[in-house]
């Protein structure tokens, strides 16, 4: 499978698709928490979300009011190791979009009043999701697998998010979003044109670097495998068990068709525990194939894959006791054909209907370009799950012989 794109310099990738005439402009950067120290923690995620409020040339009410008279939405995301200023509008106005990022992110004003609005609304996010064990489960899992700051929220916590001053963030932004060895990429998909196109190289092309030393700044870990219990005083208990898996790259597409076994509806994780013991709400698994490397001496991995379940407090012991009988007994027996066809036929569906819409095809794109993956990933991504076999995924399950970290929220 091919998705058309093209590059201006490898700096600015733009997947044209006129069907509509709207356009999204990402500015990509390859910069996360993994540059934070744990006294900053949440300063990338704050700074980008208060960057978007409004350029210090225009009051906030001018600024918002130029945005909807022109349709232009902005929005940010900030992450462990990408984060990304993101403009949508309709073509026609693109000056009008371009001028609003250009203006956010070399004109910056970073109010204290929007500095604070921003910090209410991150600190409110994280005490919502104390309110949901299964939230709270998935955000918080990696506490018992990394030694590192991947252990720690992106948003900050509490402490780290009141002790963040505005000279920290402006700090943040001339020392790390400007620096030249941050890599910085651009990616547009829609309607595009040749004029488009060079206005916004014109605007950004300076700004953008391929530039990078990523991996000599990234900060060391360590996979540690422990157990940990984290009260919250719900009716719901949850329980993560997390083994070390690969990188993304080619090899990850097959472990994809592992987890996507074990976290069918269909499998034996959700019949036999979930179904027929009926000692689960819900059970299901996640594969996170962070860009980390970690050498233990006989492997390397990355990422990890997490086995997610909720049940009732009174169930838990038997949920727990239950869930680790089924992984011993895919280590013993491994899968079996029909949960690899099930698996097969989910992956390729899924994969191809997220292939239709822009805003995967352009996060896609960002991350393969932004990361050094090849296009192989994308363009043979189909044909490598397809052609995974029983005896490829069979090989794959030895990662549950590594002893397990274990996550509990009671």
């Amino acid at each position: 499978m091919e998705m058309n794109y093209k590059s201006i310099e490898n700096k600015i990738f733009i997947i044209p698709d006129n069907s509509i005439p709207i356009t999204y402009v990402s500015v990509v950067f390859l910069l996360g928490n993994y540059m934070e120290s744990l006294n900053n923690m949440g300063i990338n995620n704050l700074c980008l979300k208060t960057l978007i409020r409004a350029p210090k040339t225009m009051k906030f009410e001018s600024f918002q009011y130029y945005l909807e008279k022109n349709s232009v939405s902005l929005s940010s995301s900030g992450g462990n190791f990408s984060s990304a200023i993101s403009v949508s509008f309709p073509s026609y106005n693109y000056k009008n979009a371009i001028y609003a990022l250009k203006e956010v992110i070399f004109n910056y004003g970073l109010r204290q009043q929007d500095i604070d609005e921003v910090k209410r609304d991150l600190i409110n996010s994280i005490k919502l999701s104390k309110d949901d064990v299964w939230t709270y489960l998935y955000e918080n899992a990696d506490k018992v697998f990394y030694n590192s700051f991947l252990s720690w929220d992106t948003r900050g916590t509490f402490k780290t998010i009141n002790s963040i001053s505005r000279y920290n963030l402006i700090k943040w932004v001339e020392e790390k979003i400007f620096d030249k060895n941050v890599k910085k990429i651009m990616v547009i998909s829609g309607y595009v044109s040749e004029n488009m196109e060079n206005f916004v190289y014109k605007n950004f092309g300076k700004f953008l670097t391929t530039e990078y030393f990523y991996y000599d700044k990234m900060k060391d870990f360590d996979v540690i495998n422990v157990r940990k219990t984290e009260k919250l005083n719900k009716k719901e208990a949850g329980i993560a068990l997390l083994y070390p898996a690969p990188s993304l790259s080619l090899t990850s597409v097959k472990f994809k068709v592992l987890n996507g076994i074990l976290s069918s509806m269909s499998g034996r994780l959700f019949i036999n525990i979930r179904e027929k013991k009926e000692l689960a709400y819900a059970i299901t698994s996640s594969y996170d194939p962070v860009p980390l490397l970690h050498d233990d001496g006989k492997n390397k991995y990355y990422g990890n894959i997490k086995i997610l379940m909720l049940t009732s407090k009174d169930k838990k012991k038997n949920a727990i006791e239950a869930l680790k009988q089924e992984i011993e007994k895919i280590v013993e027996e491994g899968f079996k054909e029909d949960e690899l066809e099930v698996a097969k036929n989910y992956l390729i569906g899924l994969f191809s209907s997220s292939l239709q819409k822009r805003i995967f095809k352009s996060s896609l794109l960002a991350k393969l370009k932004l990361f050094d993956i090849p296009d192989e990933y994308l363009f043979n991504h189909l044909d490598i799950i397809k052609n995974t076999t029983l005896d490829e995924v069979n090989e794959l399950r030895k990662v549950f012989n590594t002893r397990e970290s274990m996550f509990i929220v009671d």
